[in-house]
């Protein structure tokens, strides 16, 4: 165990995810969609085509979302009909989907997509979820090849700030404005080899403070989200060695998504949200939370 921690390299993640007295790895009651959270919605989901993007999609179907973009690099037809089904199971009305490829880290293909998310859902944006996350395989950085280390970068840094950047004038102009900036614990974690996903995690949450920052005056809130430890697609090349804590359930962060987007949480926004925690212990903290203003990242001195 101790070489395992020493190649972790925890730092105080352990106490992050044990800031409330219970954390879960699937779905519970108190975040599961009754079908009303978000009634009248529209919302832009990244990666959406498979995993955390789409069952973050399904479950804002379930939410009663009434729009719902779906943008990922490849086809969309499969998720089209699932979200369909699940609202219909669930007793709502199916939402008006607007399937979209697009490649987050083109200035071009985002900026399209805007264009018609702007056409479609007519003129304006609730919510913008970035999921479009690239994981690429833990090595030392003379062992990394250059170009799948900056992919790295492209996909979760800049490929999340040209959504920001182009989907952030539609939020503006509703009343709802919120962004959900996947991460990773890992961007708290210094494990051996991890530069190129744990350092853009981490470039990720200091973004996220950026939008929170700029955009505070106009009302936009932007949280961090870590989902949790699911085994997706992407987590193929997640270390072998650390395959055993892909323990959670994709519907724990979908569910934690529409939790954080069911109404403005503004003591959250710039912050950093573990999916494990329980949502409703949290919120008995909110005046610790505000009071050492936690959840950010700092220099300790």
């Amino acid at each position: 165990m101790d070489d395992m921690e020493d190649y972790v390299r925890l730092t105080n993640s352990n106490e992050l995810t044990n800031f409330v007295p219970t954390t879960h790895h699937d779905t519970y009651p108190y975040i599961t969609p009754t079908g009303t959270e978000l009634t009248n919605k529209s919302i832009l989901i990244t990666g959406a085509s498979r995993g955390l993007g789409r069952a973050t999609a399904i479950r804002c179907a379930k939410a009663g979302c009434a729009k719902i973009a779906l943008a990922a690099r490849s086809s969309l037809g499969g998720v089209v009909k699932e979200i369909e089904q699940n609202a219909r199971e669930a007793g709502v009305a199916p939402p008006q989907i607007l399937p979209l490829q697009v490649d987050v880290k083109s200035d071009e293909s985002v900026r399209a997509a805007a264009k018609a998310v702007e056409e479609v859902f007519g003129g304006k944006l609730d919510i913008l979820v970035n999921n479009a996350g690239r994981l690429y395989e833990f090595k030392p950085i003379h062992e990394c090849d250059p170009a799948k280390w900056w992919e790295a970068w492209e996909v979760n840094v800049k490929g999340t700030f040209l959504c920001c950047h182009y989907f952030l004038p539609l939020l503006l102009k509703s009343d709802t404005k919120i962004v959900i900036n996947f991460s990773s614990l890992g961007a708290n974690c210094l494990t051996l080899g991890g530069s190129a996903y744990q350092a853009s995690r981490f470039a990720n949450c200091r973004l996220t403070e950026f939008v929170a920052r700029d955009y505070e005056s106009q009302d936009l809130l932007c949280i961090t989200l870590h989902p949790g430890c699911v085994k997706t697609d992407m987590a193929d090349d997640f270390p072998e060695s650390l395959q055993f804590i892909l323990v959670d359930k994709a519907e724990l962060p979908a569910d934690t998504v529409v939790y954080l987007c069911s109404q403005r949480r503004e003591w959250l926004s710039g912050r950093f949200v573990c999916g494990n925690w329980d949502m409703e212990e949290l919120e008995g903290k909110k005046s610790e939370i505000l009071v050492k203003d936690l959840f950010k990242y700092r220099m300790t001195i």
